[in-house]
């Protein structure tokens, strides 16, 4: 039996072992879906949607109602904090940032801007919190 025969035998058993023991694969995200909402605006930043892996790679925020308001959404990623990203785009519209699944979306606030008034924010989702 040549070397790199007994190598592929021993790679494919590894890896069926690891696939029936339950070990899942190691991924670096927030673990889960981020969801923020309050009257106007929602924000979102998913790990996994329609059995799709997305990895918390971008986050969104939609403008909801019909207001005159502008939106937006607060967030951190894994290396950095304090981000704000505005959508101006009036009801209906979405806005996306750009992806990064190395340095991932981890916390979610979606919030209203509310000219000449404290402007109205949902909760903020952040992993393990329990929302």
């Amino acid at each position: 039996m040549s070397l790199s025969s007994t190598v592929g035998k021993v790679l494919v058993g590894g890896a069926a072992v690891a696939a029936l023991s339950g070990i899942a694969p190691a991924f670096a995200d927030a673990g889960e879906n981020l969801y923020s909402a309050t009257t106007g605006a929602s924000a979102w930043s998913d790990r996994e949607k329609d059995g799709k892996y997305l990895g918390n790679a971008v986050v969104s925020v939609k403008d909801k109602v019909e207001d005159g308001d502008e939106v937006y959404v607060n967030y951190d990623r894994r290396y950095n904090t304090g981000f704000r990203m505005n959508n101006e785009g009036g009801v209906g519209s979405t806005l996306d940032s750009a992806a990064d699944k190395i340095n991932y979306v981890t916390k979610v606030q979606a919030c209203v801007n509310l000219n000449n008034k404290p402007d109205r924010c949902g909760t903020t989702d952040q992993p393990g919190d329990g929302r």
